[in-house]
């Protein structure tokens, strides 16, 4: 959450010094940033844990450049701080992943629509098995599909407001020696859009 909250000062702070073209009301907004904070979960087995809840916060930044008013190429940056279990059963496990893919518009009015993604994450798991554990913090890489779904009101001609699903796949060890096994991760998340 610390580069989302870097990402967003810079953005801010560099507003005043922008200079945007003057453009009539109808001309079309070629490129977007987009910010999203909300849970995700990352579906590993908790078996031995004293209590089970894998949903805890995360957050999206994302550059979209539109082709067109249906058709767009997206960066994804995504994060997830997944905890489950109390004191000496607790273990904790972190999403980053890092991506590119398409994203497709439906205009469902003038001011809503619904926006469809696909591409790939780089997805990185680290997995810490709880307190005292001898094999410390695991960390594994994947290259993994990435499927969206979104609905989004454009309330102003740069702004938006957004709320939708991610969904995507991850490789994690249990042990340093073990193999990977696969995890489904999905996030809930609402945020804002600025069109330039």
């Amino acid at each position: 959450m610390k580069l989302v909250r870097t990402v967003l000062a810079g953005f801010v702070i560099s507003l005043p010094g922008i200079t945007w073209a003057q453009s009539a009301p109808g001309d079309f907004l070629s490129n977007y940033l987009s910010v999203g904070v909300g849970t995700g979960k990352v579906d590993i087995d908790c078996a031995g844990a004293t209590t089970c809840s894998r949903v805890d916060s995360s957050g999206t930044v994302r550059f979209g450049h539109r082709f067109d008013p249906s058709w767009a190429v997206e960066l994804t940056f995504a994060h997830i701080d997944a905890d489950w279990g109390v004191l000496f059963a607790s273990r904790s496990a972190a999403l980053t992943g890092y991506g590119i893919g398409a994203a497709y518009t439906l205009p469902l009015s003038d001011s809503l629509s619904l926006r469809l993604r696909a591409g790939v994450l780089s997805n990185q798991l680290k997995y810490q098995p709880g307190f005292g554990s001898a094999s410390g913090e695991i960390s594994t890489r994947a290259v993994k599909p990435h499927l969206g779904v979104a609905g989004s009101w454009q309330f102003a001609r740069r702004w938006s407001l957004n709320a939708g699903a991610d969904w995507t796949r991850g490789d994690l060890r249990a042990t340093p020696a073990s193999a990977k096994q696969a995890v489904s991760i999905r996030m809930l998340e609402a945020g804002v859009s600025f069109y330039f």
